[in-house]
């Protein structure tokens, strides 16, 4: 059975026929590209190391490019610190910085959950496997991070005073009589 009652008919073209590329440049406006030097450095950190020679981006880019970069400002985030932590997302990476955990613990392996292999730790974090905050107390744990010692400037809480109680001597009661004392009676 053919596919059309008249075959040698001739049609018009509809969207049925079009292909998909065709249908999505219908409608859609044409791309508008965004310079990269006209990004901040913060954003400009945050894109792909490869852009393939290009110096602009789609806007839709740079405005979500924008967007992180605000939020990773919010965090403590600089173009020269961002650049190891920008897999993970800018809470959790800005837990573990704020902590001074060195960024190539996150290629640590992991095992998070039991009979599954391991993963780095990045991944665990970013899947949500893993909070950033269990994170850092497992590297502490596992001795991977050291926290810092408190500045000069604070010192450390001082430490309870010893109790005032006597040592205890320990005693010890018989109620038998001892063998050559027995005998004599």
């Amino acid at each position: 059975m053919p596919a059309h009652l008249e075959p040698d008919a001739r049609r018009d073209r509809s969207a049925a026929d079009a292909s998909p590329g065709d249908i999505s440049r219908r409608r859609t406006r044409r791309t508008r590209w965004y310079p990269v030097d006209q990004l901040s450095p913060l954003a400009r950190a945050l894109l792909s190391d490869d852009l393939g020679g290009r110096d602009v981006v789609p806007q839709h880019v740079a405005d979500r490019v924008n967007a992180e970069a605000d939020q990773w400002a919010s965090h403590g985030f600089t173009e020269q610190t961002v650049r190891p932590w920008r897999d993970l997302p800018p809470a959790a990476a800005g837990h573990l910085a704020g902590r001074q955990v060195d960024p190539r613990v996150l290629d640590l392996p992991v095992a998070v959950v039991a009979g599954t292999p391991p993963v780095p730790l990045r991944i665990a974090i970013v899947t949500g496997r893993l909070p950033a905050e269990r994170a850092y107390e497992l590297l502490v744990l596992t001795g991977e991070h050291r926290p810092a010692v408190p500045a000069a400037g604070n010192p450390p809480p001082p430490a309870p005073e010893p109790s005032r109680t006597r040592p205890v001597t320990p005693v010890l009661f018989s109620h038998a009589q001892p063998d050559d004392a027995a005998g004599r009676s």
